[in-house]
């Protein structure tokens, strides 16, 4: 037992013995350490022998300090270097500025200490009793001795606060971690934030040892930096390569090309000019487009290719296109879209980026770079989607013109050889490009034909090809067609707010608001071939087709019953299901086209809107026999109520008024009274006076003047209440001239045996 206690005694005796040792060898090593920098401290390092860092008393250096310490060079004496690790790097290539006053777009706060002169040096961000002289305190590492602690570069954003608050500034963005930054960027010296992917100053900018000016971590005179992350960017070589094109060019820093590389020359991190990091004049509250514009506008240099007065609309919303049954259809999906302002909430706006991509020059091939003094096309021209061939850029918007790859109006089918004002074929444009260009058109509607010049340009689109010397001269406008360029007047019309809910009226400039004049397009839709079905075919199959009253291009289909025609001529409709629409009484009989009523509808049956061969009224049929004298509206009716035509059974024995009995109706000129008889002229326009003519008594669209509604779809023998007459009274123009008789020689127009009574009837003609 003693034996043990005795060792006890030992034991602690010796331990405490070891700790008094190792204390004052703790004490004495943490000496060494402090005097390796205050080397007045400790009178055991002081000699007689003058010291290498020369003794002063006072402020040296830094504010608040005296001695050797405040000097710079005690800092050298380790970061001389020579020793390969972090102190090496400071004096290797390129650092941060030291020694020079803050700039007044620095704000340095008090934490970080100026030199005794108020310069930055390498105090102010380093200090060897900062948290990075602790281990685990410092997220960088404990050898930085940073001053604060630095994560994701917050200590250069203490000063650099204009390029902190990016979004003002129009900096580049920070910490966002939307890209996923390349390993390369690391390998050359780029410090990696909290998540590997945020972007912060650092992942850029390189304090000690960079490489390029502005202190980047590499050399950025040829954008290297830049196109490390953005590698999509294929601008280098393309004539957008401003060192190719315009290589006197500087950015608004005023830096050359050599100095900005390809991407500064448009783009800078800092402070640029407007959204994007533009770094060319721009105009404060600038659309995105504007940045296209300050050098694609009006520009004298003869490099620089302009949009021209008539270019693809900006600026605009973009809207869902609507089938014709008004359903949407889908919007584009490759395309981008933008805001109006970076400041304003995201509107769905269309801007010159979201057709270009001004970073690639041929969309199918990055290594197409195009090169100096190149004319693009359709297939490159920095364009996203190439719009040779099927047109593809253009229908990924205008998604409901698709129908016309098919059909007549691709000009790949139907004139290969026809060249639009560029000189290109629709091959080499794409269908679109035939007759539009986005750019540079010869007038509205982006039209890329030649125009005549005169202000009816509307027309001009259609009847430019449309002629005997156009793309589509097999299908000519003739010399008898609807009237077109003619204002819409509502007299014996639909009136016109009714109209144009169903189909366009025009300006003469080519505009649909309040637009007053019938065009071509009021009645055809040019992209859309058959719009019963809008779509494009399932088929696969292009070729020229022959068109009937069902497509063409109209904008309703007009048979079998005239759905078109009755938009506008409401009050001739009702002619259907009567005696006189031919599929009730003559369904088989053939127009001057060849085509019966079911393949031409019921107006066609006896009325072409294009390529009459008769002025009066387009009549479709021939004509029939008129007597001498007599007015040439009743040969539209002898057409079918003459002998050996369809109506021959309804032949009257007598159907002219007496030669020489001018007649007029200037007092009842109200063509809605029941009592109103028109007259007409040879031309078929009515007349004040004249003589009367068949449709003087008859409305041949109307079976009863008492009923306005269709027929009933079977043949009927009419009476003196139908036989589309006009009216059933004695009160019309007839009274004039035969007082009481009238009301007798009105319903017996026609009998020879009663006409023959009446004095001075011998003059009447029976129909041939």
């Amino acid at each position: 037992m003693a034996l043990f206690k005795l060792n006890i005694v030992f034991v602690l005796f010796f331990s405490l013995l070891f700790c008094n040792q190792a204390a004052a060898a703790l004490e004495k090593s943490s000496k060494k350490e402090c005097a390796m920098c205050h080397i007045m401290w400790l009178d055991e390092f002081r000699s007689t022998s003058e010291t290498l860092v020369e003794w002063q008393p006072g402020n040296v250096l830094m504010k608040d300090t005296q001695g050797v310490v405040s000097s710079e060079d005690i800092c050298y004496s380790c970061h001389d270097g020579y020793v390969v690790d972090s102190r090496f790097s400071v004096w290797k290539n390129k650092n941060h500025s030291t020694f020079v006053k803050p700039s007044k777009n620095i704000r340095v706060p008090d934490s970080l200490p100026l030199s005794n002169k108020g310069e930055i040096y390498c105090g102010t961000c380093h200090s060897p009793h900062g948290i990075g002289s602790a281990p685990k305190k410092n997220s960088v590492g404990p050898t930085s001795f940073f001053r604060l602690t630095n994560t994701d570069s917050s200590l250069c954003e203490m000063c650099h606060i204009n390029e902190a608050d990016y979004k003002r500034t129009k900096g580049h963005p920070l910490h966002t971690t939307e890209m996923k930054l390349p390993d390369k960027l690391f390998e050359l010296g780029s410090i990696k934030g909290k998540n590997k992917d945020s972007i912060t100053c650092q992942t850029c900018h390189k304090v000690h040892g960079a490489k390029g000016k502005n202190i980047t971590i590499v050399d950025n005179s040829q954008s290297r930096l830049c196109m490390l992350c953005h590698k999509e960017r294929t601008i280098a070589g393309t004539p957008h390569d401003l060192r190719l094109t315009l290589a006197n060019e500087k950015n608004i820093k005023q830096q050359p090309l050599s100095e900005s590389g390809p991407c500064g020359a448009c783009h800078i991190p800092h402070n640029a000019a407007g959204s994007m990091l533009w770094a060319r004049n721009s105009k404060p509250g600038d659309t995105p487009s504007e940045m296209c514009l300050s050098c694609h506008d009006k520009n004298p240099d003869d490099k620089i290719k302009d949009t021209g007065r008539y270019s693809h609309p900006i600026n605009v919303e973009q809207k869902l296109n609507l089938n014709r049954q008004g359903s949407e259809m889908a919007a584009a999906g490759r395309l981008p879209l933008f805001s109006k302002t970076v400041e304003k909430q995201p509107v769905k706006t269309v801007q010159c980026a979201t057709c270009h991509n001004p970073h690639q020059w041929d969309p199918n091939a990055a290594e197409n770079r195009g090169g100096k003094d190149v004319d693009g096309n359709a297939s490159n021209s920095f364009l996203r989607i190439s719009n040779s061939g099927s047109s593809e850029l253009c229908l990924e918007c205008h998604t409901d013109k698709k129908q016309l790859l098919s059909y007549d109006h691709n000009l790949e089918i139907t004139a290969p050889n026809a060249k639009n004002s560029r000189g290109l074929t629709a091959k080499q444009s794409g269908p679109c490009g035939a007759c539009h260009m986005p750019h540079n058109a010869t007038g509205p509607k982006l039209w890329a034909r030649e125009l005549s010049g005169d202000k009816d340009r509307l027309s001009q689109y259609c009847i430019k090809c449309h002629d005997k010397n156009g793309a589509a001269n097999k299908k000519p406008t003739g010399e008898y067609d609807h009237p077109v360029n003619i204002v819409y007047k509502g007299l014996n019309l639909t009136p016109r707010d009714q109209v144009v809910e169903k189909l366009p009226l025009f300006n003469d400039d080519g505009s649909r608001k309040k637009g007053e004049i019938i065009k071509c397009l009021t009645c055809h839709e040019p992209h859309t071939w058959d719009p019963l079905h809008p779509y494009p075919p399932n088929h696969q199959l292009f070729k020229n087709i022959e068109g009937n009253s069902n497509n063409s291009f109209l904008r309703k289909a007009n048979s079998p019953a005239s759905d078109l025609c009755e938009i506008c001529h409401t009050d001739k409709a009702i002619v259907e299901g009567t005696d006189h629409d031919l599929s009730v009484t003559a369904k088989e009989a053939k127009n001057l086209e060849g085509k019966t009523v079911d393949e031409s509808g019921t107006c066609s049956a006896c009325h072409i809107p294009h390529n009459s061969p008769n002025a009066l009224k387009l009549w479709a049929r021939k004509y029939g026999p008129v007597p001498p004298k007599n007015p040439a509206m009743n040969g539209l009716c002898t057409s079918c109520h003459s002998k050996g035509r369809l109506a021959e059974k309804k032949v009257p024995g007598i159907a002219t008024h007496p030669e020489g009995r001018l007649i007029n109706n200037i007092v009842d000129i109200s063509r809605d009274a029941l009592k109103y008889t028109p007259i007409f002229d040879d031309s078929g326009k009515r007349a004040s006076v004249g003589n009367i003519s068949c449709p003087s008594c008859h409305n041949a669209h109307q079976w009863s003047s008492l009923v306005k509604q269709r027929g009933i779809y079977r043949n009927l023998d009419g009476n003196a209440k139908t036989s589309f007459l006009r009216n059933v009274s004695y009160k019309n123009i007839c009274v004039d001239c035969h007082a009481e008789d009238a009301i007798i020689r009105y319903r017996l127009f026609h009998n020879p045996k009663i006409r023959g009574s009446f004095k001075n009837s011998k003059d009447s003609k029976p129909v041939p």
